[in-house]
């Protein structure tokens, strides 16, 4: 008689790794009233900046007591801001009331400047120092009348590939890449996103929103053929539609951050 075989249960275990996501911090200044009106600005002119984000809130630079906290997140809530954690409180603050505590997060590292760095001109008079001009115009050639595919960066290369998109970006795409440069061959429109670790290059016209630098390189800058832009932003540095020089709208233009503030410049 043939015994029987039990088959054997196979062991399954639960697999736990460390692992980074890029996010989005903000980072509330006092007093406090002032900066919800700096953010309600903000959502007045793109109402869904914040939509499908993950948002973390660094309190570190801010004296809050544990009764205060929960007042702010209620307002952030209010204004459709969903925290995913906190940075910048005592670790003793933890509850199941509050998102997850968090410890060790590290801003990106700022590159060294540049030796013999030339610093850019004041948007307003929209002119650009003479090296500048000469490294544009090779940019404003490719942004032709007939919309051709150049490709070409005002920053120096960085190691990560840049990402080149060749169809325009529809009203609702949100496109992030922290890893580098953001390409795209053609127009983003009123309600679209561009979140690039790197510079923004847009071969057609930008409805919707740019940010460039979006995880701390300062260097990088924003170019398109024609500016309609909902929000421009260099290294979390803003600039609404409504703060946009009327005499830039319509250009073929490049941004940049200069002394904490977006520079605007016609590209010739």
């Amino acid at each position: 008689m043939r015994e029987a075989v039990v088959p054997q249960a196979s062991s399954k275990h639960i697999r736990f790794r460390g692992r980074s996501f890029p996010v989005l911090t903000l980072e509330p200044d006092e007093p406090l009233e002032g900066w919800f009106e700096q953010l309600d600005a903000l959502l007045g002119q793109s109402p869904a900046f914040f939509a499908k984000k993950s948002i973390v809130i660094d309190l570190g630079k801010m004296a809050i007591e544990q009764a205060q906290l929960g007042d702010l997140l209620a307002n952030l809530s209010r204004r459709g801001i969903r925290v995913m954690g906190l940075s910048g409180v005592d670790p003793s603050w933890a509850s199941d009331e509050l998102p997850p505590i968090l410890a060790g997060g590290r801003a990106t590292p700022q590159p060294p400047a540049e030796a013999g760095a030339t610093p850019a001109r004041d948007a307003s008079s929209g002119t650009l120092t003479s090296s500048e001009e000469a490294a544009f115009k090779d940019i404003a050639k490719s942004l032709g009348s007939d919309g051709a595919a150049g490709v070409a960066s005002a920053t120096p290369a960085t190691p990560a590939a840049p990402l080149i998109l060749v169809e325009p970006v529809r009203s609702g795409q949100s496109i992030y890449y922290p890893e580098g440069d953001v390409t795209v061959i053609g127009s983003v429109a009123s309600g679209a996103e561009i979140m690039a670790g790197g510079s923004v290059h847009i071969y057609g016209t930008l409805r919707g929103r740019a940010m460039a630098g979006a995880y701390g390189e300062k260097r990088a800058r924003i170019f398109c053929r024609r500016l309609e832009a909902e929000l421009l932003s260099v290294c979390g540095v803003y600039l609404t539609a409504e703060e946009i020089s009327a005499n830039m709208q319509s250009q073929s233009i490049q941004a940049w951050l200069e002394n904490e503030t977006v520079k605007i410049a016609k590209l010739d």
